[in-house]
């Protein structure tokens, strides 16, 4: 006698198979094979066979199916019996498809322990023979599927990962690649069979595509389950990266301990990059953009501190302005080529791997980036031209950019604008920087230091720096002497930190005509005509200037002191 529920349901004796046409008779069959020789009750059958809702004729019903069941078995009816205030069905465990199924693959899985593993794949095979089909394919109840045949599906896959394993230990790796490809696709939550796709190809050769498949497995893992890879995945993707010479990154410099605010601009930054991470789509590119001591950059590296953890092959960090020269004997000759320089040897390509043209290093950074996912964190861009040859190609990545041009023509970047901080965030700054006691001894100079700082970072920094180093000074002291126009700019300066050059770098950008008219603008009674608007919208580029609304622009109050310590054009300095 046979009986199978590992695909259609199967009975059949010497005289052959014998249908079970009734699909209630197929749940009752169903329900005592999958535990054979064990009682199941009335009640759980009812349950079963009315899907949680058995009428009250159902004992009656339950006899009448029951008798039914074994006229349409034949002699195997007998086997039926009443027992334990239900029913059974007497089989011999080699009668069953599904005890032969799990005797063949508990011997196989211990030949493969013990090493045998050309005995272990015979046995793995031969059990998963016995499958034809999903289990309890034609049985019509929610229940018995929901309750039982989920697990039995993943007996079958436990089987074949167990199968996978003796066949790549064996050497079978390209005979594999196909049934695991249809495997990662039909079951994306299994990371057992991503870890065996990954190691048959890099065993066939084929480390670009392995770790593509570490890729795709990332994003099927947080897309289903919302976890990340786990050990024996994130190892096998660590070998393939050393074996191609690749180092996982992590530049990024500490940001500021005592960073305050900007949760709207913070989220929206976060979420645009971790979508970028988790999509594994196109690169994406997000241009941090604002005036000169808005904060741009304590925001960057706050937003990619939180997100690191999204992309696997780890942060890169550059700062582009600043001092960048050229590189000397043999080197690109060019800020570019320097920065490419240092990327590529933070990525682990040895020095002498590097070779000495901006182009040819443009080249191999580009290679070296294509299957990785990494973040790209550029600070101070100076223009579009700086930033491209940087951009990481590898689906997945992305680069944040802080700059105080708006980089409009960078192809495909996706803009924020940095505006000051408000006065709420501005204050929770002083506060975090000072003690909320010390301000809220002198209410009234906080709120005209608050006044005269304009909400800018740097300038609250310096007036923190400054009363902190001079416990003498009240706030009043220090107000007072901020309130002073001619005096504010020299005021605001503190060891690095100083206002002044921060607005003369971004002064030292313009083209002579608008620099012109930002010097006119600063100038008390002057002569000169009112700048037109293309200029005034220069200078709303370079953050000099505001436009609340469209046709109106007015100079923030550090910046117009800044035009009136620069004079007129004619002046110099």
């Amino acid at each position: 006698m046979e009986f199978g529920i590992l695909g259609p349901l199967l009975v059949k004796d010497t005289a052959g198979a014998r249908a079970v046409p009734a699909p209630k008779q197929r749940i009752l069959l169903a329900a005592l094979l999958i535990r054979p020789g064990q009682p199941v009750t009335a009640d759980r059958l009812a349950d079963l066979l009315w899907d949680g809702r058995p009428p009250r004729s159902a004992d009656s019903t339950l006899r009448n199916y029951v008798m039914r069941l074994r006229q349409v078995l034949g002699p195997a009816g007998e086997r039926i019996e009443t027992a334990g205030g239900g029913y059974l069905l007497r089989a011999a465990p080699a009668e069953v498809d599904l005890h032969r199924f799990t005797e063949l693959r508990d011997r196989g899985l211990a030949a493969l322990r013990a090493d045998a593993v050309p005995h272990a794949a015979t046995l793995l095979r031969e059990a998963l023979a016995l499958w034809r089909g999903p289990a309890l394919v034609d049985v019509p109840s929610d229940a018995l599927h929901r309750e039982e045949a989920d697990w039995l599906s993943a007996t079958r896959l436990d089987a074949l990962e167990l199968r996978m394993a003796a066949e790549l230990r064996l050497g079978r790796h390209a005979d594999a690649l196909a049934e695991l490809r249809e495997l990662t696709t039909a079951h994306p939550e299994r990371e057992r069979f991503w870890v065996q796709l990954t190691a048959a190809l890099e065993r066939d050769g084929r480390p670009r595509e392995a770790l593509a498949a570490h890729r795709a497995a990332r994003a099927a893992l947080r897309r289903g389950l919302a976890v990340e890879p786990g050990a024996e995945l994130r190892s096998a993707r660590r070998r393939l990266l050393a074996s191609s010479g690749f180092v996982s990154a992590h530049q990024l410099p500490p940001g500021a301990p005592d960073f305050t605010g900007r949760s709207a601009e913070l989220r929206r930054l976060t979420e645009r990059l971790a979508g970028a991470g988790a999509a594994h789509g196109a690169p994406q590119v997000l241009v941090l953009t604002g005036g000169p001591g808005v904060g741009k950059s304590a925001l960057a590296l706050r937003a990619a501190q939180l997100v690191r953890e999204v992309f696997a092959d780890g942060t890169l960090y550059a700062e582009l302005d600043g001092g960048l020269g050229g590189d000397g004997p043999g080197g690109g000759g060019e800020p570019t080529g320097r920065v490419l320089r240092t990327l590529l040897g933070a990525l682990g390509v040895p020095a002498a791997a590097i070779p000495a043209g901006t182009a040819a290093r443009t080249a191999l950074y580009r290679s070296v980036l294509a299957d990785r996912q990494v973040l790209l964190v550029l600070d101070g861009a100076r223009d579009t031209g700086q930033v491209l040859p940087l951009l990481p190609t590898g689906p997945g990545s992305a680069t944040l950019v802080t700059s105080r041009d708006r980089l409009a023509d960078l192809p495909g970047a996706r803009p924020l604008l940095l505006e000051p901080l408000s006065p709420e965030e501005a204050r929770q700054l002083l506060v975090r920087l000072l003690g909320a006691r010390r301000l809220a001894a002198e209410p009234g100079a906080a709120a005209e230091l608050l006044a005269a700082c304009d909400g800018l970072p740097l300038a609250l920094r310096i007036c923190a720096a400054r009363l902190g180093t001079r416990p003498a000074w009240s706030l009043a002291h220090l107000a007072g002497r901020l309130a002073a126009p001619d005096r504010v700019l020299e005021e605001l300066r503190v060891g690095s930190l100083d206002v002044r050059r921060a607005y003369a770098e971004s002064f030292g950008r313009l083209d002579p005509e608008a620099a012109a008219a930002f010097r006119r603008l600063g100038t008390p009674r002057s002569p000169a005509p009112t700048p037109g608007e293309e200029v005034l919208e220069r200078l709303v580029d370079a953050h000099l200037v505001v436009s609340p609304v469209p046709g109106r622009y007015a100079l923030p109050r550090l910046s117009h002191a800044f035009a009136r310590w620069l004079g007129p054009p004619e002046a110099k300095r």
